[in-house]
């Protein structure tokens, strides 16, 4: 079992806090393709916490989209993860969030991590 939690503060550089030049929902709209595409079930989003919540068997994913800045479209995503295997969940859930960042990276400018510690 194991939790994973991307943060501004975060030690490793890929579990920290990532940005993207895109609105919030343009954001939100390929973060669900990508959940759809890989056959999580989404089981709810909330505009007003700006989160999506999905699951798949043994693995619940809460994501945090923040638009900070509507004019340059600055946006930033979060992962918290929790992944119920008897091996290996916190690679399998370190794994979700590098893949879901590379296609996100596909789509949008990168614009850097934790660049609002």
């Amino acid at each position: 079992m194991a939790d994973i939690i991307t943060s501004e503060n975060a030690k490793s550089l890929e579990l920290q806090t990532h940005y993207y030049k895109a609105t919030y929902e343009q954001l939100k709209e390929e973060y669900m393709h990508i959940l759809n595409k890989e056959h999580y079930k989404i089981v709810s989003e909330n505009d007003d916490y700006c989160e999506v919540y999905a699951e798949a068997p043994h693995m619940e994913v809460i994501a945090k989209i923040t638009q900070l800045d509507p004019a340059t479209a600055e946006t930033s995503i979060d992962f918290e993860v929790h992944a119920d295997f008897v091996v290996g969940a916190a690679k399998k859930a370190t794994t979700f969030i590098k893949d879901v960042l590379e296609k996100l990276e596909e789509k949008f400018e990168f614009k850097g991590v934790s660049l609002h510690k």
